[in-house]
């Protein structure tokens, strides 16, 4: 049986730009947004209809957000579902770290 030879790449850390998705940025923090609501209802064992209820979105979008299809929610509209829950949301901007030297001569437009 002949071994088939595997490459290891790093990735960044965003999973969404290394796929190449458009909008890397965004996709990442839905997901995150996603993540912590899943989080909060499997924390409090919540049924689809009770989650629904709490948060007076659709059983299906309840769903629809365990099973990561995030298509139809802006971060808006996830953001209001998480102050349903009781949690708040806080943005932080910061700088970029680059991995070129600082003596490096880039154009950003």
């Amino acid at each position: 049986m002949k071994k088939e030879r595997i490459e290891v790449v790093r990735g960044s850390d965003n999973p969404f730009r290394d796929v190449g998705l458009p909008n890397p940025e965004l996709e990442n923090a839905r997901a995150t947004l996603a993540a912590e609501i899943i989080g909060i209802l499997n924390e409090r064992n919540l049924s689809k209809r009770k989650a629904a209820s709490i948060t007076g979105i659709d059983p299906a979008d309840i769903t629809r957000i365990r099973n990561a299809d995030l298509r139809g929610f802006s971060m808006d509209r996830m953001i209001k579902i998480l102050a349903t829950l009781n949690h708040r949301v806080e943005v932080r901007v910061h700088p970029i770290r680059t991995r070129r030297p600082k003596s490096a001569n880039v154009l950003h437009v």
